[in-house]
């Protein structure tokens, strides 16, 4: 009997325990019970968005990378470009996206474009020799030599051991008939790349322009020996 009134007892305390409890919280706390753990919710939900959009920052710039890749691979180069363009906006100072944008611009035969934006990632890097290369490119395409000689000038001093450089330098002081000029970029590049078939080739007709009947026929001689070997 004693066991059972100090449980009635215990009982009795752990009612009273209950009842100074529920006296010293608020009645607007049970009102105001649903909001707050809706506010933890959308709490939770922010710092998920949050969380995303610092993703989108860091990780989509990859992802417009690849799908622009994938887009070139299909031969799409106008979505290339458009996937390229958002990639710029997320790394407005990544002049490696400029030039890969300009590339995509020339396989749409969009040059004017191209031009535009290697000029673009020239400003933005003055040392990115493949720019200035490729700037020149387009203006010996446009017939404007001396623009393209310009460009490929830079291009050469900052790769000097390029042979694709100094081949297309031969090229556009071919086509201004500064035939001396052509005929030592030609041999640079022959010297850099020995088997550099084209270069034999247009060096061929160089020395033909020049009435070098005899050289012009060692360089042919010399591109059936090439293409001999590399058949």
């Amino acid at each position: 009997m004693i066991l059972k009134k100090n449980q009635t007892t215990q009982n009795i305390d752990d009612i009273d325990d209950i009842k100074q409890t529920s006296e010293k919280v608020p009645a607007s706390f049970y009102v105001q019970l649903p909001f707050i753990k809706m506010s933890r919710g959308i709490n939770s939900m922010v710092q998920t968005y949050k969380k995303f959009f610092k993703m989108e920052s860091e990780d989509m710039l990859s992802i417009y990378i690849k799908k622009s890749r994938a887009a070139e691979i299909r031969g799409d180069y106008q979505k290339s470009v458009g996937f390229l363009k958002q990639a710029h906006a997320l790394a407005p100072d990544d002049p490696s996206i400029l030039y890969t944008m300009a590339i995509a611009y020339e396989r749409c035969s969009n040059f004017d474009a191209a031009s535009e934006i290697y000029q673009k990632v020239i400003a933005v890097k003055p040392d990115y020799a493949k720019a200035h290369y490729r700037y020149g490119l387009i203006f010996i395409r446009k017939g404007k030599f001396d623009i393209a000689i310009e460009a490929l000038n830079k291009a050469i001093e900052l790769e000097p051991k390029s042979s694709e450089i100094n081949f297309r330098l031969g090229q556009a002081y071919d086509r201004l008939k500064e035939y001396d000029k052509a005929i030592s970029f030609f041999n640079k590049a022959i010297e850099l790349n020995p088997n550099f078939i084209q270069a034999y080739k247009n060096m061929a007709l160089t020395y033909d322009s020049m009435d070098d009947h005899k050289k012009a026929l060692d360089c042919l001689k010399r591109v059936l020996e090439l293409e001999e070997t590399i058949s």
